[in-house]
């Protein structure tokens, strides 16, 4: 049947009409079958040319049509295949932008930790009496900026994530600079902080390949605070790894991991040992499960902590951790409880915080810190743009072989002396008065006792304001 060029203009014209921006994956596939469509009724046309010359006009207008639609197809922006992506023109890469503007105004009443970090740090909160207090002051330094990529493959998709964030040491000059001159000079110019990487991995098909949250860490069931740290009593720790993920049906998901070996050894001045060194990465194993009241999470590790001075003394031993966490639904799962159990013998910088090992030269063995924390949060929704979220955490040190050194050595007091036990809670409150914006208010309080029994409290606000966009 021969298709007149009226009809032909008109279906141009339709197919012309869809938009060339924010187009779904559906909108675009559609253009690309009009576009075929249009090719078959345009060489029809074109066979029947020579005995009907109107064909052939109709022939030259939906020919212009075609080429229209095509460059438009070209610039058309196509949405992606992870949340709030688009399509590489050319490319089946689905590509994100993502990361947010954020401002803490922190008050501190009690325990001024501004020296370590403008975050909460209990562990080394100084000792009631030897510090100031009434310290305020802002930053914008954990403001933070990521890419996410995804491509389909064979095996899966392939995801990247590259991120990163401006919490890293001041900068004064042309150098990076350490302590809290370096911090009063920043703040009275230009308060630049230098960019630092937090995320850098690539994945498919179960194994990660790069800089991610440590596989110890659980992120997923962790409470929510303002405060960027967090309570002390579990992991934060993100670095280098290799990772597999075995998902089943039933049984959950199965991990193991290969991770970064950076863990320390005191000597008996309280200095981390130049000595210290680890010949193979940290070994980590885990277990993942959802049920219909929320999830858990199972973990072990094992690390070297060794001293080699190169001149006949090597001395190793294993520090082990484990640790467990569960994620609780609550009032019909608007609310959840989140729960984690830390223990670890020597398990060093996986426990936050603790120094995990020091070197007795007079023995030639390294001596082991034993420790156990808990963290307990809740999250209470008033309302869709309003959340309350009360979290504690405690860890306590164990008596052995290792306080007994830290006795013995004049280590167990003072501002950097090694805790007998610290807990820290915070009560907060995030409010959404509009989509990708965040205010938080949050209360801090703690304590930290040494080995020798002296105490320092903590307590400060700290309000912010997050702007997102993805």
């Amino acid at each position: 049947m021969k298709v007149s060029s009226t009809t032909l203009a008109l279906l141009a014209a339709g197919v012309l009409s869809l938009p060339a921006f924010g187009q779904t994956k559906a909108d675009f596939d559609e253009m690309r079958q009009e576009i075929a469509r249009l090719r078959q009724e345009l060489n029809a046309l074109k066979a029947q040319s020579t005995a009907a010359p109107k064909a052939a006009g109709a022939d030259n207008a939906v020919a212009e049509r075609v080429e229209q639609l095509e460059i438009k197809q070209k610039d058309a922006v196509v949405l992606g295949d992870i949340g709030n992506s688009f399509r590489l023109p050319g490319s089946e890469t689905s590509l994100r932008i993502y990361g947010f503007a954020e401002l803490n105004a922190v008050y501190e009443g009690k325990g001024d930790n501004s020296n370590n970090d403008y975050s909460t740090f209990a562990p080394y909160a100084p000792i009631n009496g030897s510090g100031r207090t009434g310290v305020g002051y802002l930053t914008a330094r954990t403001s933070r900026l990521g890419v996410e990529a995804s491509t389909p493959t064979a095996y899966g998709p392939l995801g990247i994530k590259l991120e990163g964030d401006f919490n890293n040491e001041p900068r004064t000059g042309n150098a990076a600079v350490n302590g809290s001159v370096a911090n009063i000079y920043t703040q009275q110019a230009t308060n630049s902080y230098n960019f630092r990487v937090r995320q850098a991995y690539g994945q498919f098909g179960g194994l990660l390949v790069g800089q991610s949250w440590s596989t110890f860490m659980d992120v997923d069931n962790s409470p929510e605070t303002v405060d960027f740290n967090g309570p002390i009593g579990s992991t934060f720790i993100r670095q280098p790894q290799i990772r597999y993920a075995y998902n089943t049906k039933d049984s959950g998901t199965f991990t193991v991991a290969l991770e970064n070996s950076s863990s320390y050894v005191l000597d008996a001045t309280g200095v981390a040992s130049t000595m210290g060194s680890s010949r193979v990465p940290d070994l980590i194993g885990r277990w993942d499960k959802s049920f219909d009241w929320g999830s858990m999470s199972v973990r072990a590790l094992t690390h070297e902590l060794r001293i080699d001075d190169g001149a006949g003394l090597s001395v190793s031993k294993r520090g082990y951790g484990v640790a467990s966490t569960a994620f609780v639904k609550m009032r019909d799962a608007r609310d959840f409880l989140s729960m984690g159990l830390t223990y670890g013998d020597g398990i060093g910088r996986y426990f936050n915080y603790i120094e995990g090992a020091a070197y007795d030269a007079a023995s030639k063995h390294i001596l082991l810190e034993k420790a156990v924390g808990v963290v307990v949060g809740y999250q209470y929704k008033a309302s869709d743009s309003l959340r309350a979220n009360f979290v504690l955490g405690a860890q306590r040190n164990y008596d052995n072989a290792y306080t007994a050194f830290a006795r013995a050595n004049g280590l167990d007091s003072g501002q950097y002396g090694i805790n007998r036990s610290v807990y820290q809670g915070h009560l907060g409150f995030i409010y959404n008065p509009i989509k990708l914006v965040d205010f938080g208010a949050e209360y801090i309080f703690g304590q930290r006792e040494t080995l020798a029994g002296e105490k320092g409290d903590l307590s400060r606000v700290n309000l912010s304001a997050k702007y997102y966009f993805n």
